[in-house]
């Protein structure tokens, strides 16, 4: 055989062998499932912000009580912006990163658009978790959600989810240091709404652990009676849907 046809006969063979070890190689990569997830409000005076979801690996947490939250947590916790922890998730390579970028209303009222149930699809790689984190809008720096529950095989999986103090905020419970969109979600408008956030004013020095919150005390603007609230605050099922 020519030197020109032994070549040639072995780039064929470089070529199979490097088609084979491609297609080998993405066989061999974990296969993504997709899920559907639902938020349901139970509290009666306790609307949700936007938020954000991820799926991720076992020994990722989002948040745990008696750690200190994160500044993406903080923005959510304290504002109902989930643009920081979107972006902060997003740049971990976790594997899928969701948006919730609407409000959730209290159990049994629709504002507008807004109902008091939200639903999502994200994927995950077996073995994967899920983790998420929304506002309780009428408090200074309360949230509920999720950290690292285990995604259904196949069916689905229904969480309950209580209210969390992000550590971050003083509960000063007065309108000022509260989002305004309380008074247009929640059960009643608050006195002297628009009125802003004043997040820096009450930051807490310094900031303390994540903690089960003691609910609404009612010494300013909150009412105990239209606000608190009696665990769990939330339901999140999961489905398995593809």
């Amino acid at each position: 055989m020519s030197k020109k046809y032994m070549l040639i006969g072995v780039l064929g063979l470089l070529a199979v062998l490097a088609l084979a070890l491609g297609g080998n190689s993405a066989a061999a990569g974990p296969p993504l499932r997709t899920y559907e997830v639902t938020l349901h409000n139970l509290t009666d005076g306790q609307p949700f912000s936007p938020g954000a979801a991820a799926t991720h690996k076992a020994n990722f947490h989002a948040f745990q009580v008696g750690d200190l939250a994160d500044p993406g947590l903080e923005a959510i916790a304290e504002a109902g912006d989930e643009a920081p922890a979107v972006a902060a998730l997003s740049g971990l390579g976790l594997t899928d990163v969701h948006d919730i970028n609407r409000p959730v209303t209290p159990d049994g009222k629709t504002v507008g658009m807004f109902t008091d149930t939200l639903t999502f699809e994200i994927t995950a790689h077996p073995g994967d978790r899920l983790s998420l984190a929304v506002m309780l809008i009428c408090t200074n720096d309360g949230f509920t959600g999720l950290d690292g529950v285990k995604l259904p095989s196949h069916g689905s999986a229904i969480y309950h989810a209580a209210g969390y103090d992000a550590g971050t905020e003083d509960n000063t419970e007065e309108s000022a240091d509260i989002v305004d969109p309380c008074s247009g979600l929640g059960p009643v408008p608050l006195a002297g709404d628009p009125d802003g956030n004043e997040d820096a004013a009450v930051d807490s020095d310094p900031h303390v652990a994540i903690h089960h919150h003691p609910g609404i005390d009612g010494g300013a603007d909150l009412s105990p009676s239209m606000h608190d609230w009696i665990n769990p605050v939330a339901e999140i099922t999961i489905e398995r849907i593809d």
